[in-house]
């Protein structure tokens, strides 16, 4: 009777370790996975961010040089500073965030 026990203990003994062993692992791995998901996410973000800025400045220029070009500033000055003041403020809360986090 208690080497059939011990015998169906040693049978099952390395299944649980396995089992657990894999748990951890598993764990483990989801948290790598959860953290290099966030780092795309903000890097998602950020690229965003630098084309809404890009956008913004290519606005603004083309705005300075139509005003160049008529010889007075026209309504796409006031649509450009508005699309570069956007930007900067979704850019600073960014920057705020991420120092937040450090």
């Amino acid at each position: 009777m208690q080497i059939t026990i011990l015998q169906m203990l040693w049978s099952v003994l390395p299944g649980i370790v396995t089992g657990v062993v894999m748990a951890f692992w598993n764990k483990r791995q989801k948290e790598r996975d959860e953290r290099a998901d966030e780092k795309e996410r903000e890097r998602v973000r950020s690229e965003l961010l630098r084309i809404s800025l890009l956008v913004a400045t290519a606005q603004l220029s083309y705005a300075v040089a139509m005003a160049v070009k008529r010889g007075r500033p026209n309504g796409e000055i006031e649509v450009g500073v508005a699309q570069y003041e956007k930007s900067m403020e979704e850019f600073r809360q960014f920057e705020r965030e991420q120092i937040a986090k450090q």
